[in-house]
């Protein structure tokens, strides 16, 4: 009796394994370049979107597979994603360890953890994750990536700036912040993106028109920020970030922890940096004819501090992954007197204390909170993002120093302006596998904003916004090596402003004259279109990209019904009633190659814009009522052309040794005026040589030492200035830096950077700087270091 039994155990056991092999159709293991377990890799199989994260051996199986052939991506933060073919013919399979390696190229590294149907499968796109930040912050996540080709920044200070991509900047470029567009920046040139640096894991940059997906505001490009990585599974992990530049004794940190118990994950990280007034290599700089001095070199009153909070809670399993997140982004910056107003003589004197925020000063708050649903589907994929913005922008100033009589206000008031922004927004897109090979994305979003303004100075009246659109997009992979794609959008869109009278006074405080923001309620209908291929070429050794498309943006209030002095621009500028959208057509074309020893990328483009929207000087000229303001600057339209092109090579020539070196080019031409549009960045050309150490069985995960230098040629002449504009001499710059990573507690090294900027430290004026205007020129040596630790642990279930 007991054999029996025993044999009907054994048999039991025996069945229930057989019934776990056959249910385990794919399955394997994932395992670092020592054979460790990677657990919490991601194991993506094609073209089901089936996920599934290894455990704590690194394990992973697929059951209730169709027979057929599939694609399996295995990827994990800091290793090289491996991409393999299986064939299911009904037989489980048990595939042999799967071996991530360390990744070799940063800039290219991206893990991918959806696969959608996209416009910029046939544009121009840059992928990288946040080493590349880390590796040049600056101080601003915008001057951080503007040394990828095709990207600058517009800046105004050390705290202050945004991305420009090709030539085109604000309301033309998207920032999508983890599902979010952010808000905010469009309000003029001196409001910077409102984004913590060291927040930034993944970025996707697409250079082109992308009004089809994204809708008004994409017909420049969009900067994809992604959501970080989920924490593996029973895993808590963080970081500790140190940051400090030497020129402005700039200080900056950064703490981050996340978990994920069971499927449910927090992670939170707290931000803040600190910095004084920085040194310039000049001692004078200009205001309306007179030169003033710039004691001991130091632009006073450009200290400032940054403060970000955000924290992460959602949800991952193998339908989708839900994120609920909140962010809080604070920021003071003082603002050099000589950009605000009459600059009075004991505003320019040193007062012994540099790390002071004196007035004229701007404060700023940006609150967020966003939750995102990522749904798989049997035979389709849901994503959709819902979200909440509340901007708050305070410039404080005294009145006196815009012949504001002191009866109007009350004592002790400095608030200039405020802009109080509230935006509500939501977003979906459906993608499903549809007849014959072809994939179908269908979406839509919708966003309502409401403005509320303050303050004794006058810019921007009370308004109200709404946008929304639907669009289509179909994709085939015709062959093996070429893909096609083509959509179309459709939207609408209004903007409601209140009307506005704000008075102007003499110095005997009499009433002389007043500045008028009108009542508008216009809509827009628009729609924008899109062809495009991606063909692979040479045997896989390359991949070429075009694409064809008509993008539109909407005017927004700052164009049509502003009225004030812009202190970021140093003038006054009114709006245009009655501007229509703008709409755009352009041809991108793209090359990629990869060889062993050579890679590298050439782009060109051409952009026809009707109806451009810019701000130029009246003509004929007409004078701003307001002291010292000179010659208004009025919002105007014209037809309009940018074109240029990229190049970007990486030569290793002997072994550790790497040259990079890259080119852009852009050219605005005003067909009206046959001159260029205002802020046309300077072409540039940058080189770099690398070398590389990464030493097998030590400690040291790798080293690098690297050389680099900047030419930028000078932008003046009619083709390359505005009537209006300064011209602005080439200069060039030297650089040098050291990266280590040591092999630390848990999966992620311990990094240390060092980068010297600016080595020899000249004297150079950046066109696209907002103090170009008055002759102040860059930063001069700074030596940035940073520090970052990473930690890791189990959790306890």
């Amino acid at each position: 009796m007991r054999k029996r039994a025993f044999s009907k155990y054994i048999l039991a056991v025996l069945s229930f394994l057989l019934l776990q092999s056959a249910a385990a159709q794919v399955s394997g293991r994932v395992v670092d370049p020592q054979t460790a377990p990677l657990t919490g890799a991601t194991v993506l199989l094609l073209p089901d979107s089936l996920v599934r994260i290894a455990d704590e051996e690194g394990r992973f199986r697929f059951s209730t597979l169709p027979a057929g052939e599939h694609q399996l991506r295995v990827s994990f933060v800091g290793y090289e994603t491996i991409e393999q073919t299986i064939r299911y013919e009904g037989v489980p399979i048990q595939l042999p360890p799967i071996k991530l390696q360390d990744a070799q190229e940063l800039l290219e590294t991206v893990v991918v953890t959806e696969e959608h149907a996209k416009q910029e499968e046939t544009l121009a796109t840059e992928h990288f994750t946040g080493t590349v930040i880390e590796e040049n912050l600056q101080g601003t996540f915008a001057q951080s990536i503007d040394k990828l080709p095709g990207l600058s920044a517009i800046n105004i200070g050390t705290g202050i700036a945004k991305p420009v991509i090709r030539g085109l900047s604000s309301n033309r470029i998207i920032v999508n912040h983890q599902g979010i567009k952010q808000e905010g920046h469009q309000w003029g040139a001196d409001h910077g993106l409102e984004i913590d640096q060291f927040g930034v894991e993944r970025v996707e940059i697409i250079k082109g028109p992308a009004s089809l997906q994204y809708g008004s505001d994409g017909l420049g490009g969009v900067i994809n920020i992604m959501p970080g990585r989920v924490p593996p599974e029973g895993v808590i992990l963080g970081s500790i970030m140190g940051l400090h530049r030497t020129n402005n004794a700039h200080w900056g940190g950064s703490a981050k922890l996340g978990f994920n118990l069971n499927g449910f994950f927090t992670q939170a990280q707290y931000s803040h940096q600190d910095f004084a007034d920085y040194r310039v290599p000049a001692e004078t700089f200009d205001y309306n004819t007179f030169r003033l001095p710039i004691i001991d070199e130091r632009l006073k009153n450009t200290a400032g501090n940054e403060r970000t909070i955000s924290v992460t809670t959602g949800l991952n399993r193998d339908w989708g992954i839900t994120r609920l997140t909140f962010s809080r982004y604070q920021l003071e910056a003082g603002l050099f007197s000589g950009a605000v107003g009459i600059p009075r003589s004991y505003a320019l004197t040193d007062d012994g204390n540099r790390r002071d925020i004196d007035i004229p000063k701007q404060e700023v708050e940006h609150t967020r909170l966003s939750l995102h649903q990522d749904l798989v589907l049997p035979q389709g994929h849901i994503n959709f993002n819902i979200g909440y913005q509340r901007n708050l922008r305070q410039e404080f100033s005294f009145p006196e120093f815009h012949s504001i009589p002191s009866s109007q206000i009350d004592p002790g008031n400095t608030l200039g302006l405020q802009f109080l922004l509230e935006t509500f927004s939501a977003d979906l897109h459906y993608e499903r596998e549809g007849a014959n090979g072809w994939r179908e994305v269908y979406g839509g979003n919708a966003q309502w904003q409401f403005n509320e303004r303050a303050g004794f100075e006058f810019l921007l009246p009370d308004f109200r916004t709404f946008r929304a659109g639907v669009f289509g997009l179909v994709e085939k992979q015709l062959s093996e090596d070429l893909l096609v794609n083509g959509g179309l959008r459709l939207d609408y869109a209004t903007n409601d402003t209140e009307f506005y009278r704000q008075w102007v006074w003499d110095s005997n405080e009499n009433i002389t004259d007043s500045l008028v923001a009108p009542v508008t309620t216009p809509e827009f209908f628009n729609w924008s279109a899109s062809a495009g291929l991606s063909a692979v070429l040479w045997e896989d050794r390359a991949q070429f990209k075009a694409n064809i498309g008509k993008s539109f943006r909407v005017p927004y209030p700052a164009e049509t019904v502003s009225n004030g002095i812009h202190h970021g621009t140093f003038r006054h500028e009114m709006g245009t009633p009655g501007l229509d959208s703008e709409h755009g057509y352009q041809l991108d074309l793209n090359l990629e190659w990869e060889r062993p020893r050579f890679s590298g990328m050439v782009a060109t483009y051409f952009n026809y814009f009707d109806n451009y929207i810019y701000l130029g000087p009246t003509f004929p000229a007409r004078f701003s009522p307001l002291p010292e303001s000179g010659q208004i600057f009025q919002y105007r339209q014209d037809d309009a052309i940018y074109t240029g092109f990229e190049v970007q090579y990486d030569w290793d020539f002997f072994p550790r040794w790497r040259f990079s070196q890259t080119a852009d080019f852009v050219q605005s031409y005003n067909i009206r005026t046959q001159l260029a549009l205002p802020f046309t960045p300077q072409p540039t050309v940058q080189s770099s040589l690398r070398y590389t150490v990464e030493p097998r069985n030590s400690r040291v995960a790798s080293f690098y030492a690297e050389v680099s230098h900047q030419y930028a040629f000078a932008a003046k002449g009619p083709y390359r200035v505005d009537r209006s504009e300064r011209s602005t001499p080439a200069y060039q710059l030297f650089g040098a830096a050291l990266g280590l990573k040591l092999h630390w507690f848990g999966p992620q090294p311990l990094q240390f950077n060092v980068q010297l900027q600016n080595a020899l430290d000249v004297f150079y004026l950046n066109h696209l700087s907002r103090y170009r205007l008055i002759n102040v020129p860059e930063q001069g040596r700074n030596v940035n270091i940073s520090l970052k630790v990473p930690f890791w642990g189990r959790l306890k279930r």
